[in-house]
């Protein structure tokens, strides 16, 4: 009888976002993160909870597992941090500490998985083999950036199905990942939050370019270093502080139009390190198409101006480019690297891997309205009618983005609708953007592009018939935000770009539902924004969205074929049921 090979990647564990995946001879069976069920956002801790979870939905004990690979290289990470340090204190720190004493998780896996072989792979190739894995291509030039992998902080390198490599590296030294993350930090935004400062930028303009310039040093390829790399972050903001003439703000505090200029100047100066980067991996690989991964690659904006630039023929941004995607990497590249997977692809669509949502909890049952095959009908027309719709569909999806099984759903003709969610009911900030889920066949209707985003992973720009004539300059960025500036102005930023995603029928019931919101309103997409309230992970199940629910000023919650209505919701649409 054969027994089934079982691989268990684990990534996250140094720093944020932790994750697991299973593999059962090669298949993806199931990965998730452990922010999910410790409901702890970004929790870097052992994925205990997820692992487990995991090898349940894959059938497996963890008495099973074969070999559990780490998406990291844990002695690299400690040299990497003491290198400044005198080579005889390294030498006796080497010495005194066991490596369960310097890295705790090794403790808690083998507590785990007692009878699992560790592995441990590189980071950023790590990164590289879940975006190749997921791409359409056979061959491409890789380009992996983030704060830090290991010892390095920026790698170029060939994916081709048989082999994953590296072929150029930036060693590890504050570079363009930690210097987006200090002016987010400077900004008063929490470590993790750069999409923010990212959504702030288009309100400003980059007058702090060339001030930002003087504190780093770059070259024509797209090395970026500080110039006082190895002193503290606090000495660090301080001298910031000093060079750009403002104090930083502080979390809570209004912000000003200074603030949204050094957020663009920010952004433009990682664009065009970004672009430089990519430039040297055309000409350094000859490759013709590329894979652009790591936590840099989040930036959706970003990612969606290098697809246009046409440096590279196509380009694909990985579906989980930050840490919480590693975890699956270590897993396919381990396989690829024991030649047991030759093509170095999965088939996975739209990255449902996680749990199933299980039993509405008897509280939240009371409110149900309706049950059965009419729920997509009855929530197209809630939609059309006004209401914000919890939508919980099936497996849970795996990255950060929510994709159409745990997400929030609006209707994008509102131009209340982005205050609504933002302030009432999510409770951040409200310059942030909403994306829009848009029908695949629609996309090239609307925006300025005919390339697929199926998994959020960038933006694109509406096509200039749709928007409306504003103002060249506003007195402030607040009236800038809510200026109408076309039919959806609910999924459009301030200068005409969306985060898009893609649907097509292989998502069934969220493509059915955008079908007939189109149907009903001739608008083929709709908000589309992660379930859960600012600050707190993306709810995992059932009972998860019930008290997210519950605590909002949702009007809908849709559970799988049931509907259930907000007590307090002042949308009511009888038609539906």
């Amino acid at each position: 009888m054969h027994r089934p090979e079982i691989i268990v990647g684990v990534g996250g564990v140094l720093g944020h976002d932790s994750n697991a995946a299973v593999l059962v001879d090669g298949r993806v069976a199931a990965a998730s993160q452990e922010e999910r069920y410790s409901r702890q956002k970004h929790d870097g801790a052992f994925p205990e909870q997820a692992l487990r979870d995991c090898l349940a939905i894959a059938g497996c004990a963890v008495a099973d597992v074969d070999v559990c690979v780490f998406a990291d290289k844990p002695m690299q990470e400690l040299l990497a941090t003491h290198t400044d340090r005198p080579s005889n204190w390294l030498t006796w720190q080497m010495g005194r500490l066991t490596p369960e004493r310097s890295f705790p998780f090794l403790s808690d896996a083998r507590r785990v998985m007692p009878h699992a072989k560790f592995q441990f792979a590189w980071h950023h190739l790590c990164h590289a083999a879940l975006a190749f894995a997921t791409s359409p291509f056979e061959r491409a030039a890789f380009l992996c950036v983030d704060g830090r992998g290991d010892d390095v902080n920026a790698t170029i390198g060939v994916a081709d199905g048989r082999r994953t490599e590296i072929q150029f590296e930036l060693a590890y030294e504050h570079g363009l990942g930690m210097f987006y993350s200090l002016i987010t930090d400077f900004l008063g935004f929490a470590w993790n939050s750069e999409y923010k400062v990212m959504g702030l930028a288009p309100f400003g303009t980059p007058v702090f370019v060339d001030t930002l310039r003087e504190f780093v040093r770059t070259d024509a390829n797209g090395a970026l270093r500080f110039n006082q790399p190895r002193t503290s972050w606090t000495k660090l903001c301080k001298r910031l502080t000093d060079q750009l003439g403002m104090a930083p703000r502080r979390a809570g505090e209004e912000i000003t139009t200074a603030h949204a200029d050094l957020a663009a100047s920010v952004q433009r100066l990682f664009e065009e390190q970004i672009f430089r980067m990519a430039r040297y991996a055309r000409e350094a690989t000859g490759e013709k198409r590329l894979l652009f991964c790591g936590g840099c690659a989040q930036n959706c904006v970003t990612a969606g101006k290098l697809q246009m630039l046409g440096i590279f023929s196509e380009v694909f941004t990985s579906p989980a480019a930050g840490d919480m995607g590693t975890g699956l990497g270590a897993a396919l590249l381990y396989r690829q690297l024991s030649d047991r997977n030759p093509s170095g692809k999965i088939d996975v669509h739209h990255m449902h891997l996680g749990s199933s949502p299980g039993e509405i909890p008897r509280e939240g049952a009371r409110f149900r309205v309706a049950h059965g095959g009419d729920i997509v009908e009855a929530t197209a027309r809630l939609l059309a009618d006004g209401a914000i719709v919890g939508w919980v569909q099936g497996r849970m999806e795996y990255g950060a983005r929510a994709l159409g099984a745990r997400s929030i759903l609006a209707d994008p003709r509102d131009p209340d609708m982005q205050a609504r969610i933002n302030l009432e009911t999510k409770g951040r900030e409200s310059f942030r953007p909403f994306a829009p889920a848009i029908l695949a066949d629609d996309v090239d209707k609307w925006f300025d592009t005919t390339d697929r985003s199926d998994y959020m992973q960038r933006v694109a720009w509406m096509k200039p018939e749709h928007r409306y004539a504003t103002p060249d300059k506003f007195p402030d960025w607040r009236e800038r935000l809510s200026y109408a500036r076309c039919a959806v102005p609910a999924v459009i930023h301030v200068d005409y770009s969306a985060r898009l995603q893609t649907v097509d029928h292989r998502h069934a019931a969220f493509h059915r539902l955008l079908t007939q919101f189109k149907r009903l309103t001739g608008v083929p997409m709709l908000i589309n924004t992660s379930f859960n309230l600012a600050g707190e992970p993306i709810v995992r199940t059932a009972a998860d969205a019930w008290r997210c629910f519950a605590r909002t000023r949702m009007d809908y919650l849709v559970i799988d074929d049931v509907l259930l209505r907000h007590p307090d919701s002042k949308v009511t649409d009888h038609r539906a049921w």
